[in-house]
């Protein structure tokens, strides 16, 4: 018997099977001019029995598609033995999604960015089908296809066009399509509880298949399981029609028991904080059976577009140890920002440090910078935040593992391959766990070693601004003994006192003197001594970690995920022998050794390299952090204290030299209005007479001789003020 059928251009093998459904069979084939690997989808006799114009209606909605996100049709061509067309597309060999989900290393969903490329490249199909009046109608995992491109990247493309037909979306449409776990409430109490209900339905219906399929791909599982699965019928449509708005799962867990509402996604679901606080609302828009509450494509377009248009800033909270993720609009500015870290950390904007790139995030941006404009971040390279006010570390360390299970005593193939995928379940898990514990570790390195170049540097600034403080301090000394004796001389000479004569040496001795910038000073300088040029918080820091090995060092994510590997290639044996069926002596002891190999792996994983190593770093390490970091904190807000005390004696010196210069320049413009400039003609309102001239004669050389002195006091003070001028000027800057 022949297993390999063919067309004009193409051939293939019906043992390369891609996939099967009720009217049909996808399998694997090749271009007969190029050797173009393909997929080839053949219709079997059900198929031809529908009618015509239903069996033509796949060839017509392919031919009138064409976008990135849907399997492109490369050709439909006749059998050679005549049984009929068949449709050949661009073969996906990423597999479908279903099948993408059913690998243990996504059975509590796909990562993160996984499932995002989903959500845009299935809003994306679904956005080209709507544009084009057409409905799928057999929406879920197992019709999205995974295309690898030639540069590696991923695309997911809608495949499987049988049941899509035009439908406007104010149209209807009776007859029943889909697979029921992701059909509509209305729909399946016609298709499957075979009610004989009068419902029409319009195009929406795929809105809620959607639903069910984001639902399925963030959490690995379905969102409505009644106890029993499909036989559980009833209670199935009970579930999604007795539902409240805003609950997007129910799961019945004992027969005729209870239903589970939720209306958060679970626990496990790899996706973020972040991120869940938009996919929730869009899930529950989704799964409405509220006519008055059921969205339109409209809307759904828009809130994915929303989404997706967000940043997404990478956050690590180092006094919980914990990686957060901050899905930022693109319009919005810091406060928005802290107010969102806010909301994951407890931290208050006014108490949030947050660092980046060795440097305070308000250096790198503007209270006026856009969320558009803010920097790249990552997981590895994420902005650091520190509170101010809180020096704790607390860190909650997730012990909800699922209880790795065991083989029983024999061995049956059939169980054993089930027992094996739940392994590999739970040691993808874990390995995940350690693989975020073990950055957590390395970040946590990072951001001391960040906090304390910050820390250096801004005592390293202070330092040099209370030097300067302290020369700007004795030149005003200097300037202030110099304004107070030229006064003096023209006092003690002419008698002339300014109306607003002020005391300037006694005031600068009552206020801002040397004595009390020289204390600042010192206390800056030992806090500079200890903390830069002894380096005492890198060397706290090293002495406190000394005995807390490093995850990230020691490479145990790199360990487990070897563990992971040789997991999963036990599997795949047992895999291939329930394939087998009936093993052979020895065939049955290789078995029994898989089953071993799998508890001990499973076993030394979990608790050795996770709990007993991994786990236990972590807890002494943010030990050793909390310690750290109460110096820390405390240097850190000293030197703050120190710059504010700098910054205020600065202004200070110069409200009090802005002030005597200004008295001074009066003193001046008093003595030229009565002649201090003019001795020769009055002389403190006095005519000069003839008997006096001898004596006038002697009181002008007296005055030549403090004039010259005078003179030469202004120069100096003059000098001194630009000097002064320029100390401050360094002092600002």
């Amino acid at each position: 018997m022949s297993f390999l059928r063919g067309s004009t251009n193409y051939v293939w093998c019906t043992t390369s099977v891609l996939g099967k459904g009720a009217t049909g069979a996808v399998y694997q084939g090749v271009n007969k001019h190029n050797g173009e690997p393909v997929a080839v989808k053949t219709f079997n006799q059900l198929s031809h029995m529908r009618p015509h114009d239903v069996q033509i209606r796949e060839f017509e909605v392919l031919k009138k598609v064409k976008h990135e996100n849907i399997v492109k049709l490369l050709a439909i061509e006749e059998e050679q033995d005549g049984r009929g067309k068949v449709i050949v597309m661009e073969l996906c060999t990423g597999g479908s999604l279903f099948n993408i989900l059913d690998d243990p290393e996504n059975t509590y969903g796909l990562q993160e960015d996984e499932f995002l490329l989903v959500l845009e490249h299935l809003s994306a199909g679904m956005k080209h089908l709507r544009d084009n009046n057409l409905v799928h109608r057999d929406l879920k995992p197992g019709n999205i296809m995974k295309f690898i491109s030639d540069d590696g990247s991923t695309v997911y493309k809608l495949t499987d066009f049988g049941a899509a037909r035009e439908l406007e979306e104010d149209q209807q449409f009776m007859s029943l399509y889909g697979t029921e776990e992701y059909l509509h409430p209305d729909m399946y109490e016609r298709a499957v509880l075979r009610k004989p209900v009068g419902k029409k339905f319009g195009a929406t219906v795929d809105l809620w298949s959607i639903g069910v399929t984001l639902y399925h791909v963030a959490t690995g599982n379905l969102p409505f399981r009644p106890y029993g699965g499909r036989r559980n019928k009833e209670t199935m449509y009970y579930i999604t029609t007795k539902k409240a708005s805003g609950v997007i799962s129910g799961t019945q867990s004992s027969e005729n028991g209870p239903i589970d509402w939720c209306r958060s996604l679970p626990k496990g679901c790899q996706l973020s904080f972040g991120l869940k606080k938009y996919i929730t609302p869009l899930l529950a828009g989704l799964l409405e059976v509220d006519t008055q509450k059921i969205w339109s494509f409209e809307k759904f377009f828009t809130e994915v577009t929303n989404i997706l248009s967000r940043k997404r800033i990478h956050v690590f909270h180092i006094h919980k140890m914990q990686n957060i993720k901050i899905y930022f609009d693109p319009g919005e500015k810091i406060l928005d920002f802290k107010e969102q870290i806010c909301e994951q950390t407890e931290v208050l904007p006014a108490n949030q440090i947050l660092l980046y790139d060795n440097k305070h995030l308000c250096d790198v941006i503007t209270e006026e910078t856009l969320g558009i404009d803010y920097p790249c971040t990552s997981d590895e390279v994420p902005i650091i935040l520190f509170s101010n006010e809180n020096n704790n570390v607390v860190i909650a360390i997730d012990n909800d593992l699922p209880k790795l299970p065991t083989f029983p005593n024999s061995p049956n193939v059939e169980n054993d391959a089930s027992i094996a995928k739940n392994i590999c379940s739970i040691s993808h898990a874990c390995r995940r766990r350690i693989d975020k514990l073990s950055l957590c570790s390395k970040l946590t390195n990072d951001s001391v070693s960040m906090f304390t170049y910050i820390v250096k540097q801004e005592l390293l600034q202070v330092f040099l601004k209370s030097n300067r403080l302290l020369e700007l301090a004795r030149y005003v000394e200097k300037t202030t003994d110099i304004v107070m004796r030229s006064q003096q001389i023209i006092h003690n000479l002419l008698g002339i006192k300014s109306s607003n004569s002020v005391d300037w040496k006694a005031e600068l001795e009552g206020g801002i003197n040397q004595e009390l910038v020289s204390g600042l000073n010192i206390a800056i300088k030992q806090l500079h001594s200890r903390f830069y040029t002894q380096d005492t918080l890198s060397k706290e820091w090293e002495k406190n970690s000394a005995g807390c090995r490093c995850c990230w060092k020691s490479k145990a994510p790199q360990r487990a995920n070897t563990c992971v590997q040789r997991l999963r290639d036990s599997w795949q044996h047992m895999i291939r022998d329930r394939a087998t069926r009936s093993l052979t002596y020895n065939d049955e002891q290789f078995h029994v050794l898989e089953r071993m190999k799998m508890d001990v792996m499973g076993t030394n994983l979990i608790k050795n390299l996770l709990e007993q190593e991994v786990v236990l770093s972590i807890i002494q390490t943010a030990d050793c952090l909390a310690d750290w970091y109460k110096m820390a904190q405390t240097i850190y807000l000293q030197g703050k204290i120190l710059d504010k005390d700098v910054d205020n004696s600065k202004k200070s010196l110069e409200k009090f030299f802005l002030r005597m210069e200004e008295s001074d320049k009066i003193f001046y413009d008093e003595g030229n209005n009565i002649g201090i400039t003019r001795p020769l003609v009055q002389h403190e309102g006095r005519i000069i007479r003839g008997q006096d001239v001898r004596s006038f004669k002697t009181k002008i050389c007296e005055i030549h001789c403090a004039q010259e002195e005078i003179d030469s006091l202004i120069k100096e003070n003059s000098q001194i003020i630009d000097m002064f001028q320029s100390i401050a000027d360094k002092i600002s800057h």
